[in-house]
């Protein structure tokens, strides 16, 4: 009889045991298909809150814009305008240049060696002047034009924030973008708003 509760009493804790041991595996599981329902439904809220605005962004070609827009042109304008009297100047002394090699091609080998050199180095003068007019005038032109581009851009990154804070756009790109697709090109808008903003001045010129 002793022998036999023993038994009992060693059966009935290892069935305890187990019976721990399985209660435990149940309880683990269930935490763990838990802890899996919710961070899905985690995952699916966050995924929802940012589907729910869809983000515009659009591209601008710069380049086009000071091209096309009715403000580049206008600059385009004043610098002709304003450089012209140079350019007159640099066209005549060319003109100066090739009527004295056209006398000297002209005159018969008559003439001393001391006239000839003397027209030859009022050539070379004349070329060495004209040159460096030449260089100082591009130089201030292309000086002008950076500042009159400078200028441009600032109007264009005012419309650029104006469509921006419309809300219209949540980003713009200008410069740096590898490919561009034609549904986010807005370069044609906003050449159209700078025709919309140069028209008034147009109007009163």
């Amino acid at each position: 009889m002793m022998y036999l509760e023993m038994i009992l009493e060693i059966f009935s804790f290892h069935w305890a045991l187990r019976f721990k041991e399985v209660f435990l595996n149940v309880l683990i599981r269930h935490a763990f298909s838990k802890y899996l329902i919710v961070l899905a439904l985690l995952l699916f809220n966050s995924t929802a809150m940012a589907t729910s605005h869809f983000y515009k962004i659009g591209f601008v070609n710069t380049a086009r814009v000071l091209k096309e827009a009715p403000q580049a042109r206008r600059v385009e304008e004043q610098l002709k305008a304003e450089f012209e009297p140079r350019e007159a100047q640099l066209k005549e002394k060319r003109q100066e240049i090739l009527d004295i090699e056209e006398q000297l091609k002209s005159i018969d080998n008559s003439i001393s060696a001391t006239t000839r050199r003397k027209l030859e180095r009022q050539i070379r003068l004349k070329v060495s002047q004209l040159k460096f007019l030449e260089q100082e005038f591009r130089e201030d032109k292309n000086l002008r034009r950076n500042e009159e581009i400078r200028e441009l851009q600032q109007v264009i990154a005012g419309v650029l924030k104006q469509l921006g804070d419309s809300g219209t756009y949540d980003l713009i790109l200008t410069e740096g973008v590898s490919y561009v697709s034609d549904q986010i090109d807005i370069t044609a808008e906003i050449v159209d708003m700078l025709k919309l903003q140069a028209e008034p001045v147009e109007i009163t010129q």
